[in-house]
């Protein structure tokens, strides 16, 4: 696939990269979902008109056997008769409430396999772990918390990380819900039922794109896996490393990792809300929390499943703007990232000390690293929805990412001390929810009025120091579309150039993009040049089939001067402070220069 059919292919892809058709397993699809068997053994165990449970991803059919779709772990059925399918076991017929994130044919009738229902949903309401993890959509960060609560359980809790996540578009499909909800399983190098993005890793398949890679490198075909002879996949590793379930009324939005290794910590994360990026494509998610890679591995070392993950839209302020019970800023986690266990529940943490206790060899072992997490709370001022234009939600941390009014928003979260206080959900159309009916938040979430406030802090200092886990410098990516100046040898007279569709980050040229340089050799005399990335760093200068076949005598003699062994040439990219060169060093040179 091309550079542009990838860049367009970005926005289709990452829309629907969260939630999920493979005949080989016939009650769910996959091998790791067809062990997910309930308790029910018979047919004589069901009862006609009784709701169950999914214990897994299910397929539905119609009488004849067609599949129609999915239903999702944990959703509703009733069971309306137990006659079944011809030519199938343990099949009854069921009925269902739709929901937004299924995509199930229209039928007259539906059955499942009965192996796969329960009498009732596991919850895990009322779990009672160390952790608990609060995610504000609005300024995309997730939060781990350890629970501190004295006898009277008035509670001041402590952040133990915080990290940088990207949710779901803003728009009515998309949006990621708020709602308090439990992690149900964990998953290792998950996939998605139709193999539309395949696993980040697994035996068999292709090896993922090198450390560095770009974004976009992750959807080649070359690194798909076979399926007949032919490579099937949209998105290699969308899911990352690990994958969370959560529930109840999910919406197939899960929390998840992403492209990318351990070593490029999140700049994948902030590459889906560069500039560049969303200029071309929408690179969010359907709604899932995606992580970098370093950050998911550490949660599913922390964190059982049980653990609350609750999704608020929130003001943020600091219970104690001095933070000073937070000495260190950064804690140091270390890790091995291993081959064993790939897309299943059945998986062991990464961390370097398990993974040596268990004895995996060395060919089994595909990372190992240190996740510098940020330890230091950090919050983020609110911006309203009115003064927040769209593309600056997309790409900056307003503390708005859906530009939701702000008489819409009502109370605050601490996020040095995980607190809620006189917080209710925004009442507007953009906010939808999920999660548990009854509960916005556990209790030991809700700020007790006997806290201590008198060193709150509402409005943060713009200059304040933010810690980021990545360890790496962010640079914005600027957009270079001007005029400048061209030095050509031999040449004694001054030309001029325009560049457009060029993209800089720090010191880097964007490789997604295709730069054009427009060349005036004199009055109707142009040379046109297309930009076009190859290897590494490298890249080619191409002089357009519109300059080849121009009959324009100065330019005839320009390419005869310049281009006389071929129209396509490599050069050399500096990039400085407010300055790029782009000099071709093949041949007779030319140098063009421009400032931004």
């Amino acid at each position: 696939m091309n550079k542009s059919l990838l860049i367009l292919a970005m926005s289709g892809v990452l829309a629907t990269s969260c939630g999920g058709r493979n005949e080989k397993y016939p009650n769910t699809g996959t091998a790791a979902y067809e062990k997910m068997v309930g308790a029910m053994t018979s047919i004589d165990e069901v009862e006609v008109g009784k709701d169950y449970y999914t214990t897994t991803g299910l397929i539905v059919r119609n009488e004849s056997g067609r599949r129609l779709g999915l239903l999702s772990k944990n959703d509703k059925v009733t069971v309306v008769s137990l006659n079944g399918l011809e030519g199938k076991q343990d099949y009854v017929e069921i009925t269902f409430k739709r929901k937004s994130y299924q995509e199930i044919d229209e039928a007259e009738k539906y059955f499942v396999s009965l192996k796969y229902l329960l009498d009732k949903i596991v919850d895990h309401k009322d779990f009672d772990g160390k952790y608990f993890v609060i995610q504000n959509i609005a300024t995309e960060r997730l939060r781990v918390y350890e629970k501190s609560c004295n006898s009277k359980d008035v509670c001041v809790n402590k952040m133990i990380m915080e990290t940088e996540m990207a949710v779901g578009e803003d728009d009515s499909e998309n949006r990621t819900r708020v709602g308090s909800y439990r992690i149900t399983e964990w998953w290792k190098f998950y996939q998605d039922h139709a193999a539309h993005y395949p696993s980040w890793y697994r035996d068999g398949y292709p090896s993922p794109p090198e450390q560095g890679s770009s974004f976009l490198k992750w959807f080649k075909n070359k690194y798909m896996p076979k399926e007949n002879g032919e490579r099937k996949g949209d998105m290699r590793g969308a899911f990352g490393w690990y994958t969370a379930y959560v529930g109840p009324n999910h919406n197939a939005q899960w929390t998840h990792g992403t492209v990318g290794w351990g070593a490029d910590k999140d700049a994948l994360i902030k590459a889906t809300k560069s500039y560049f990026t969303n200029v071309f494509a929408s690179p969010r998610s359907s709604g899932c929390s995606r992580l970098n890679n370093e950050a998911i591995a550490y949660l599913r070392e922390i964190l059982p499943v049980g653990t609350p993950i609750v999704k608020v839209y929130a003001k943020e302020a600091l219970l104690n703007g001095h933070r000073t019970d937070y000495k260190n800023k950064t804690s140091n986690w270390s890790y091995v990232l291993t081959k064993n266990n790939a897309y299943s529940t059945t998986n062991f943490s990464a961390d370097k000390e398990s993974v040596e206790s268990r004895n995996v060899p060395a060919n089994r072992r595909l990372e190992e690293g240190t996740f510098v997490m940020d330890a230091y709370p950090t919050m983020f001022n609110f911006i309203d929805g009115e003064d927040v234009g769209k593309m600056e939600a997309k790409t900056k941390t307003t503390g708005n990412v859906y530009r939701v009014p702000e008489a819409s928003m009502k109370g605050v979260l601490y996020v040095d001390a995980g607190l809620l206080e006189d917080y209710a959900h925004p009442r507007d159309e953009k906010i939808g929810k999920g999660g548990f009916k009854d509960e916005y938040a556990p209790k030991y979430m809700i700020m007790d009025k006997s806290v201590d406030k008198s060193l709150a802090l509402y409005i943060a200092d713009k200059d304040q120091p933010e810690n980021d886990n990545a360890g790496i410098e962010y640079h914005e990516t600027i957009k270079v579309e001007t005029r400048g100046s061209v030095d050509m040898s031999f040449e004694d007279d001054n030309f001029t150039s325009e560049i457009s569709n060029l993209y800089i980050t720090g010191n880097k040229v964007e490789r997604d993009s295709s730069p054009k340089i427009r060349l005036q050799l004199g009055v109707g005399a142009f040379v046109n040049f297309i930009m076009a990335p190859v290897e590494d760093d490298e890249w080619d200068l191409i002089v357009s089939n519109e300059t080849v076949n121009s009959t324009n005598s100065t330019v005839k003699k320009f390419m005869k001067r310049f281009f006389k062994k071929g129209n396509v040439v490599p050069v050399n990219i500096e990039v400085g402070k407010n300055e790029i060169t782009i000099e071709k060093t093949k041949g007779r040179n030319i140098d063009f220069t421009y400032r931004f």
